[in-house]
């Protein structure tokens, strides 16, 4: 996949780059190594006669690849969230004070990654959140209201009242 923009929220590339530079090195590459899992087949979904996705690229298929690949740097993959509690939230990706959260989900999901992200900050277990979207040309292969990388661009810079943690939002194409 192609990793083509990046936005810094609260100063999470600066972070990153200055104390977790092997880490961010790391997530870069897997994500540019690990290719979208693309359909035998496409199928398109119709709502009243009218076309409103087609369906060319495999999320759950390509989370897999993306795990794979992080497990085999050492990351943990699906930790719990806050290492002492009872909850049984878990992350897709954790190393030392980094989360990793990939959404190529419903939109709905990416506010569940960002409170998953602010539990494990709440606890000291984190330090700053990389969080990876499709751009919104990708996301319409997944699926319909998927989350994308413009959207979580017009809505978390609103947010920073509440959402403290710096985040790095990376968006990825086919």
């Amino acid at each position: 996949m192609k990793i083509s923009e990046k936005y810094s929220y609260r100063h999470a590339s600066a972070i990153l780059e200055k104390e977790f530079p092997k880490e961010l090195s790391e997530v870069l590459s897997i994500l540019k190594s690990v290719n979208f899992v693309h359909l035998e087949k496409e199928k398109s979904r119709s709502r009243k006669g009218k076309v409103v996705s087609i369906k060319a690229i495999s999320a759950a298929s390509t989370n897999k690849l993306l795990g794979a690949a992080l497990h085999s740097k050492g990351w943990q993959v699906t930790p719990k969230i806050i290492s002492k509690s009872e909850s049984n939230l878990a992350a897709d990706a954790k190393k030392g004070k980094i989360q990793v959260e990939i959404q190529f989900g419903n939109m709905a999901r990416w506010y569940t990654d960002v409170f998953k992200f602010l539990l494990s900050y709440s606890a000291d277990d984190i330090e700053v959140g990389i969080l990876v979207v499709p751009m919104q040309r990708t996301a319409n292969q997944i699926d319909e209201n998927v989350a994308y990388y413009e959207r979580v661009l017009r809505e978390l810079p609103h947010a920073k009242m509440g959402i403290t943690i710096p985040i790095l939002v990376i968006g990825v194409a086919d």
